[in-house]
This record gives C-alpha cells, sequence and structure tokens, in this order.
C-alpha cells in the first residue's frame, strides 16, 4: 500500500481571485509586485481567514498594519467587505492610491502614511466597534505592535520573518500552514484579544474554519 503523501501547495486563492471581476481592479496595484502570485495569495489569505469575524450587521473596522506603498491588503479588504479600512505603512504612495480610489470608485479605506506607533493613540480615538488587524508583510514584532492598540482580533502571517510576526503571548483561535499562499512563509495565526472578547466574537469563534470564496 503506498505511503499517503502530505498535501502540497495549492493555487486555489490565485484561481479564484482571476476569476471574480474585482481581479482587474486589484491588478494596477498588484502588478507592481516583484511575486504578484505571492502577494495576492498572502493578502487573499488574510481575507479568507478573518471573514467569520466580520460582523453580519453593524460597523467593522480593519487596521492593515505595514501594509506596503500600495495598500494590496486594504485594497482587497475594501473591494470584498463593508468594513472600514485603514492601511498604515510610512512608505505608502499616496498619490496612487488617490488616483486608484477615483478611478474604481472606491470607498472605505483610508491611510495613515506613518509608522503605527506613530498613529496608535489616534487609531484608538476612534468611534467604537469591533477592531480586527492585519500583519500581512509587515515585517514587525506583532505582540509589540498589538500592545499598542485597541483591537479584538488579528490575522498574522509568518512571510519572511517569522521570529516576529507569529505571536508568542496572544492565544490563537486558529493556526496553522496555508497552503494556497503560494510563499515560503505560509503559517499564519488567528489570534483574540482576550480582554475584549464580546458576543459577536464568541459566536464567531464557534463557526468552522472558513470554505474558500
Amino acid at each position: 500500500m503506498p505511503a499517503s503523501s502530505a498535501p502540497e501547495p495549492n493555487s486555489q486563492y490565485l484561481d479564484r481571485l482571476l476569476r471574480r471581476g474585482s481581479f482587474a481592479a486589484l491588478w494596477p496595484l498588484f502588478a507592481r509586485a516583484t511575486r504578484p502570485a505571492k502577494e495576492l495569495t498572502e493578502s487573499y489569505s488574510a481575507l479568507q481567514h478573518l471573514r467569520p469575524f466580520l460582523p453580519a450587521s453593524g460597523p467593522c473596522r480593519v487596521l492593515h498594519v505595514g501594509d506596503g506603498a500600495h495598500a494590496r491588503t486594504a485594497a482587497l479588504f475594501a473591494l470584498k467587505t463593508k468594513a472600514e479600512n485603514i492601511s498604515i505603512d510610512p512608505v505608502l504612495n499616496v498619490p496612487l492610491l488617490e488616483q486608484w480610489s477615483r478611478e474604481f470608485g472606491i470607498r472605505g479605506l483610508s491611510w495613515h502614511k506613518a509608522r503605527v506607533a506613530e498613529v496608535a493613540a489616534q487609531l484608538n480615538a476612534l468611534p467604537e466597534m469591533p477592531v480586527l488587524v492585519t500583519f500581512v508583510h509587515a515585517h514587525l514584532p506583532v505582540d509589540e505592535v498589538l500592545g499598542q492598540l485597541r483591537w479584538d482580533v488579528a490575522f498574522t502571517l509568518a512571510c519572511c520573518v517569522p521570529g516576529h510576526q507569529l505571536s508568542r503571548r496572544h492565544p490563537a483561535l486558529r493556526s496553522g500552514e496555508d497552503l494556497s499562499v503560494l510563499s515560503g512563509g505560509r503559517q499564519y495565526q488567528v489570534l483574540v484579544n482576550s480582554e475584549r472578547a464580546g458576543s459577536w466574537l464568541t459566536a464567531a469563534a464557534l463557526l468552522p474554519a472558513p470554505a474558500p470564496a
């Protein structure tokens, strides 16, 4: 009897994105990447794993920390969700994002061209609502950054620096290897802030892991 082979990486996220009408809007941002497939699938992984924690009704805010010059993860969330998305990075290309938002009629996307520590107080002072955080390729110490923010659920991907981007402090509701991410650093965690766990979060945590959409 042949030995069972381990699951292999797959192109499921990329295939789904290529079939969506929203791909035309995403491509101008992702085409600028050295490895577009890597960037697309990393950002889509964040969307997939945070979907159960986006409230079905009522407002929600997603902070995209270390989102890069082109705010790709925030852009994907702005196209695919009704959340209020804020991209935070000191190298954001603001003229490009302004032009892109006008061209494609983007709503639900704003940004801070700054380090997260410089705007943390401003972000924490925003109106109260569920707050999600993404660290897709932030190259930042996740635990240190989360200690500065008001947040409920966070997604982090190992990317290039797992020693920084995987939490050692916060409980992981879900974790593992996302084989639809087309890069070597495909370990992920969905973290929960146990100090802020509300009823909406409790209900979401009981849902099965999301199927690709």
